[in-house]
């Protein structure tokens, strides 16, 4: 798949960053372009909060996008058959991650996700270091246990851990501490994730390349970034860093008026 260009970028938002390989970066661009098509044993009763109703939203897919965006090992929440897709790379460690997740997810849920206006795609990210990818990797494990019979779990552990998060590489996100989180998180077996990280490092990692090279082909090289992709018109947008959800609001009227 080529590299694409995207146009029209927005001014800088001073102060809403992203975060990349341990520093900030603001960095917001938004635009359209034609895109180009690519050849419960442990289980607690903790749950993730921010006042998100999302669990029931979630499901697999084994479709690879016109983006080129393979969906087999993500998590999706939306409508299958939403006409936008977002793209959604973050990283657990990211603290603009963590405000996106409280500040503007939510508002995405109800307004645009619960009634079937936008399919969101959760893809990995790890930049910040090694605990970043413990973490993905972890995620990556979750998904596998969940997705075919209660997909809604994925998300419970997503927001959990932002709500449990520390500052970037302090020890938080080491293997032990997350296995202790996630065992307070209803219907996913802690022991089942930690068998998957012992016996499948090499399809995990395969995965997180693949989520990581989509990110590198479209730009994007903070988290947290979004691409907004029309699957009819396959025009493309950008937003990096933890932007105000007006600005989410703007992208998707853009690409759904290019």
């Amino acid at each position: 798949m080529r590299r694409r260009a995207f146009l029209g970028s927005a001014a800088v938002a001073a102060g809403l960053a992203g975060c990349a390989s341990g520093q900030t970066d603001s960095n917001d661009t938004t635009g359209t372009t034609k895109s180009t098509s690519s050849d419960g044993g442990d289980g607690g009763t903790g749950g993730g909060t921010n006042g998100d109703t999302s669990d029931s939203l979630v499901f697999g897919s084994d479709e690879t996008t016109a983006y080129g965006v393979d969906l087999a090992g993500n998590p999706i929440l939306g409508a299958p058959d939403a006409d936008v897709d977002i793209y959604y790379w973050s990283d657990y460690q990211c603290p603009f991650c963590s405000r996106f997740e409280q500040d503007t997810f939510p508002k995405l849920v109800e307004n645009y996700l619960r009634p079937g206006k936008i399919r969101f795609v959760v893809l990995e990210l790890p930049n910040i270091g090694s605990a970043s990818t413990t973490a993905s990797r972890m995620a990556k494990c979750v998904w596998r246990q969940v997705r075919d019979d209660s997909p809604a779990a994925f998300k419970r552990w997503h927001s959990t851990m932002f709500d449990e998060q520390g500052k970037p590489n302090s020890g938080w996100a080491s293997k032990e501490n997350l296995l202790d989180i996630t065992r307070t998180v209803d219907g996913v077996d802690a022991k089942a994730v930690e068998s998957c990280l012992g016996e499948n490092g090499a399809s995990l990692q395969s995965s997180i390349d693949d989520d990581v090279n989509a990110a590198t082909r479209s730009d994007v090289s903070a988290t947290p970034g979004f691409i907004f992709f029309d699957r009819e018109s396959e025009k493309a947008g950008k937003i990096m860093g933890a932007q105000p959800y007006p600005r989410f609001e703007s992208a998707i009227r853009k690409i759904r008026d290019a």
